[in-house]
């Protein structure tokens, strides 16, 4: 880190705030500015001029991101945002009476009289109109959100072990010198949450580092950040978050969670984590989580409570509705807020408890009376567990294996197995677990068991892919299709050429789940030969979702089928359809930014129509912001502005959705082009008006699932 520009941006943030704070003639500031201007004067020491890029909440010094470990760059990079600064350049003989001018002008307030900044030499100021720009949606904010996330647990498993004086991890700065003072912010970065970033390695790095209490608590503060981003934005959002935090949690394992919470010493963070997680983790997940949290709490919860909150979970996700939902998470936040005692019930008791609570309550279809297990089970129990130990397995160990599936019990049929290690003994009761019987029985029988599901879907292999499939296709319980979907993703792209086969047949949930599988295990790579033609089909498929999933599998193709698919899909009569191919042709980078002709002319047609809503016919005008041609300037100006009937005067048109949005690609594309000029200097009479301003409302129609 260059100390001089560090000292730079302290005393700059500084100094704004002491202008805000005294009159320009107090001592305190005038001492400020010139602080600020012998700063100024070593940074460009070695340098005749140093550029400050100014995002929302970052600065990028001579076009690269800042990375500071305190809150400074953060502050002045989102009070110069707001000031609608787009960059500021120091040049070498920076004079104090340019830095007071300067200084004085960022000090007003945005659209006051003298809102342009001033000329100087030594000083120039960029500005960015940022109130004509699109907002980014809700999903590209959870993206930014997530990606800020492991660049924290990145640098964090990074740097681990060294200590200051302070007992701190060395170059922290303040950030993290008060407890929790100044969380992560999150930049606005337009990142695919944690696309970049070597995932596994961070991981593996942040499981031997968690053994610091400071880390731990860095790493549970970053995690806070990113649940409070969950909890208050969107469900889309919301929804995006929760499947990465559950991937992160399930994958940094248990047996880090305890460190994690635990470096939270104040009760009332420590139940705000697991609360909030609780709210952004996708419902079906909810209990694993909760399970796993009183863990890392010295919490004890009965195997019966954590069965009751599971069936409550199914149904909530089987429902669907918001007050099921609710009444699920009030429950488990219920729950959470008596974690404030460790368990007083010596561990040999405790194990009694969880022994007894292990046992089902049916059996063999019959409902039993209060008072404990049938004498069934307990004898399938031990006769199970006197076959591993003398390994040896007969009809009778068969048949006891058979009634502890139908009661439920093979979690702990597995754990028993597990422990035996590798036997010929424990071999087979793994293959009878793993049957196609015994999958189908356990995944097909409503209502699902969760905690029985996912101990059988962990030790299924790829060899599993077909039965899976067909579970996929045959399930009724939204919930238990989405536990199926995950573990076939865990598979990756070995599956690919099984998955491929089974989009001609059976009901559309199940070409849409394959099809969404086939997305994430980079289906993109397939030959086009042997993918394309029956992808390209469903395009045509009566169900929507069907034709979305396969849209979002041909875009990622080669060029060709990628022109194809989002032409057909332009021409969609499903407005979520043109919509997700509206986002593609924004999103695209490099050689697919650029827009074909063909293209080009299907999107003015599509606006031109007006069979679409507003707001769709106006996100397609903004696609246009990626191309130029006369054109298109031309009909982006026909859109804009007309001739009077009368005097022949260009007049602006109504401020509608498709009118705004076309003046802002003008204001973009065309600025420096003579022919659109005449309709800019108009249209810059009303720079002001707020129905000439572009906003996406992030919740509107033209927003795709």
């Amino acid at each position: 880190m260059d100390v001089t520009i560090q000292q730079l941006l302290m005393r700059f943030a500084g100094t704004l705030n002491r202008r805000r704070a005294y009159a320009a003639t107090h001592p305190i500031v005038i001492a400020a500015e010139e602080q600020l201007l012998q700063s100024a004067v070593d940074a460009l020491r070695n340098r005749s001029t140093l550029s400050i890029g100014v995002a929302r909440h970052e600065l990028l010094i001579d076009g690269l991101p800042w990375e500071s470990r305190n809150s400074t760059a953060r502050e002045l990079a989102g009070r110069l945002h707001r000031r609608g600064v787009g960059s500021i350049t120091l040049e070498t003989g920076l004079s104090l009476a340019e830095l007071r001018a300067a200084l004085a002008w960022l000090n007003t307030e945005p659209g006051g009289a003298a809102d342009t900044p001033p000329t100087q030499s030594g000083l120039h100021i960029t500005r960015t109109a940022y109130d004509l720009l699109v907002l980014d949606d809700a999903i590209r904010d959870a993206q930014s959100a997530i990606a800020s996330l492991w660049r924290v647990l990145a640098e964090v498993s990074g740097h681990h072990g060294e200590r200051g004086v302070d007992g701190e991890i060395e170059n922290t700065g303040s950030q993290f010198r008060d407890e929790y003072a100044g969380l992560p912010m999150f930049t606005d970065d337009a990142l695919s949450g944690a696309e970049g970033f070597d995932t596994d390695a961070i991981l593996a790095a942040l499981r031997v580092a968690l053994g610091d209490d400071a880390i731990a608590r860095r790493t549970a503060v970053a995690l806070m950040e990113l649940t409070n981003h969950g909890v208050t934005t969107t469900d889309e959002g919301r929804a995006l978050i929760g499947e990465q935090l559950l991937s992160l949690l399930e994958r940094l394992g248990s047996e880090a969670l305890g460190p994690i919470v635990k470096s939270l010493i104040d009760a009332s963070k420590k139940q705000k984590f697991v609360t909030q997680v609780i709210d952004v983790l996708p419902i079906s997940d909810a209990v694993t989580w909760l399970d796993a949290a009183a863990a890392a709490n010295d919490q004890q919860i009965s195997h019966q409570l954590v069965r009751v909150m599971s069936k409550l979970s199914t149904l909530a996700d089987e429902r669907g509705d918001v007050a099921t939902e609710a009444s699920f998470r009030d429950a488990a936040r219920d729950l959470v807020s008596g974690w404030s005692l460790a368990d007083p019930n010596p561990s040999e008791h405790v194990e009694l408890l969880d022994r007894i609570a292990g046992f089902e309550r049916v059996t063999t279809g019959k409902e039993l009376k209060r008072g404990g297990p049938s004498s069934t089970t307990i004898e399938s129990t031990r006769l199970v567990q006197m076959s591993l130990e003398m390994e040896t397995i007969g009809a009778d160990t068969v048949a006891a294996i058979d009634a502890l599936l139908a009661t439920g019990s093979g979690r702990s049929l597995m754990q028993w197995i597990n422990s035996a290690g590798d036997t010929g003994t424990a071999t087979a009761m793994r293959q009878m677990i793993t049957s196609e019987k015994s999958v189908r029985r356990l995944l097909l029988t409503e209502p699902v068991d969760r905690l029985e599901a996912r101990g059988l879907l962990e030790v299924l292999d790829i060899t599993s892919t077909d039965i899976l499939i067909d579970i996929l296709g045959e399930a009724s319980s939204k919930g238990t299709r989405l536990l199926v979907r995950q573990r076939l993703a865990e598979f990756g792209d070995a599956i690919t050429p099984r998955l491929l086969a089974r989009l001609t047949d059976g009901p559309w949930y199940l070409i849409r789940n394959v099809l969404s599988l086939l997305h994430d295990t980079e289906t993109q790579h397939t030959p086009s030969g042997t993918a394309s033609p029956a992808i390209t089909q469903l395009l045509e498929h009566e169900q929507v979702q069907v034709r979305l999933e396969a849209l979002r599998v041909l875009v990622g193709m080669n060029d060709t089928q990628r022109e194809t698919a989002l032409s057909r899909a332009l021409a969609d009569d499903s407005e979520r359809v043109v919509v997700l191919a509206l986002q593609e042709l924004t999103d695209a980078t490099g050689d697919r930014a650029a827009l074909s002709e063909a293209i080009v002319s299907q999107i003015i047609a599509l606006v031109d129509a007006g069979r679409h809503s507003e707001p769709v016919r106006a996100r397609a005008v903004r696609t246009l912001a990626s191309t130029r041609s006369d054109a298109v300037r031309d009909w982006l100006t026909d859109l804009v502005a007309r001739k009077s009937m009368v005097l022949r005067r260009l007049k602006l048109a109504d401020p509608t959705p498709v009118a705004a949005s076309a003046l802002h690609v003008l204001t973009r594309v065309y600025s420096d082009d003579p022919a659109a000029a005449p309709v800019l200097e108009v249209a810059s009479k009303v720079s002001q008006d707020v129905r000439w301003q572009v906003r996406d409302s992030g919740n509107s129609s033209e927003r795709a699932p």
